[in-house]
């Protein structure tokens, strides 16, 4: 499914919007810690609808899930996977 209509969960604030976020990930992607202590890296992609754009989060064994804009400051994705740990933290590191 292609991040049809926003996150779950608990819902918290942000400092930085989608837009910044994406853009700071850049074409290089980013690396940063989770609020769980794991390393991981961030990169841009699309959605599978190939329209929407999503920060993926790759942890050091797994993919975590990705954001777009609409899940961006939930603890779950559009998907249902668990990303609040690294967005609250890559929120906190471009800040």
């Amino acid at each position: 499914m292609a991040h049809p209509a926003g996150g779950r969960g608990n819902h918290f604030q942000t400092i930085r919007s989608f837009e910044e976020a994406f853009q700071f990930v850049g074409d290089n992607g980013a690396e940063f810690t989770s609020t769980t202590g794991e390393r991981i890296s961030a990169s841009q992609a699309l959605a599978q609808d190939g329209v929407t754009p999503v920060i993926v989060f790759m942890g050091e064994r797994h993919r975590h899930g990705s954001a777009c804009e609409a899940c961006w400051s939930f603890r779950q994705d559009c998907n249902g996977s668990y990303i609040g740990q690294c967005v609250e933290a890559f929120d906190s590191e471009i800040a």
